[in-house]
């Protein structure tokens, strides 16, 4: 589960200990626990990583990926968009999977994501705009609900 949570052009971004072969960069995440549904596992996660008490809000995206030897596993990741209060900062927790988090303005997200892990993030902000869901196979659309932009 990855969360997509913005203030005005500025997309929350943490830097993720685990990835070295991927993108170091990305959104803000967290795996589910058996019989843990999708926003229930990224409402704990988000508290726990981040010190973050929210409610995952609209289902923006599902991204299948595929396993990679070497660079990650199979999987399929839920982006939720998120809203967090203006008085609210992120807080890294201590030896946790996130070395830091920062605001990042939307334009410079290239920078700190790449790969599927960029395509993502960019898939999951257009249907954020646009009210749409979108399917993505590595981040790249297959199939979308409402309004896109290939």
């Amino acid at each position: 589960m990855h969360a997509v949570i913005t203030r005005g052009d500025r997309l929350l971004m943490v830097n993720r200990l685990d990835k070295i072969r991927v993108s170091r960069w990305g959104l803000p995440r967290g795996s589910a626990g058996p019989d843990e549904l999708p926003r229930q596992a990224l409402s704990r996660t988000l508290d726990e990583r981040l010190g973050l008490r929210v409610t995952p809000g609209r289902w923006l995206a599902v991204d299948h990926v595929p396993a990679r030897p070497g660079k990650h596993v199979e999987g399929t990741n839920w982006v939720f968009e998120v809203q967090l209060p203006e008085n609210v900062e992120p807080a890294i927790a201590e030896g946790g999977v996130f070395a830091e988090a920062r605001w990042a303005e939307r334009t410079a997200i290239g920078e700190l994501a790449v790969d599927h892990a960029l395509r993502r993030i960019e898939q999951s902000l257009l249907a954020a705009e646009t009210g749409g869901v979108a399917e993505l196979y590595l981040g790249v659309p297959i199939q979308s609900i409402g309004p896109h932009r290939p």
